[in-house]
This record gives structure tokens, sequence and C-alpha cells, in this order.
């Protein structure tokens, strides 16, 4: 899940004027954590700085589904299972780190 939501950001949003897109991922399994290393080519963006999307907590509060904003959810989604994140851009490159504990 967490896998999906961040290279799918990569793809929907790294390059939006359809430029070329490399994206590297690796992967480390211990008994204690996974962590996920993604790298991309893609405009400069660091989900780690991003304020959280509000959600409504109840319907009364929410706005109507006409005002209702389109995504920036998945990043809320990703905070709440990983037990961190670290994001750097070097040599114009995104770096983002994501660690989560094993079960």
């Amino acid at each position: 899940m967490v896998f999906e939501e961040i290279v799918g950001n990569i793809v929907r949003h790294g390059a939006p004027q359809g430029g070329d897109l490399r994206i590297d991922v690796s992967v480390d399994i211990s008994a204690e954590r996974i962590v996920m290393r993604f790298e991309d080519t893609g405009i400069p963006f660091d989900p780690c700085g991003r304020s959280a999307a509000t959600v409504a907590r109840t319907l009364a509060e929410g706005p109507n589904l006409a005002q209702a904003p389109d995504g920036g959810f998945g990043l809320n989604l990703v905070r709440s299972v990983t037990s961190s994140m670290r994001y750097e851009r070097a040599a114009d490159r995104n770096r983002l780190l994501v660690t989560l504990l094993a079960l």
C-alpha cells in the first residue's frame, strides 16, 4: 500500500510537462523493519514537509462533495502506517526513505 501510493504519486505528479521520469526503488527487509528507498528525477517534492489533509470528523463538519478536495489523503495514509519518513533533494533527484516496523 505504501509502495503503491508513493510510486503512484511520483508517476502522476513527478513530470507534469510529460518529460522523462526515472524511478529507482530499493527495499531492505529485516526481522525488525522494512526500509524502502525511493529516488526519482521528477520535480522537487518533499512529502514530509506537506501538512496533513484535513479530514472531517462528521458529515456535518465536512464540505459538500463539490467542495471536497481532490486527493491529498494518500500521504495521511502513508504517515499513519510508517514509523519514519525522511526526504532530501540531492543531485537533481528526490530521495525518500520510508521505514515500517515489521509485524
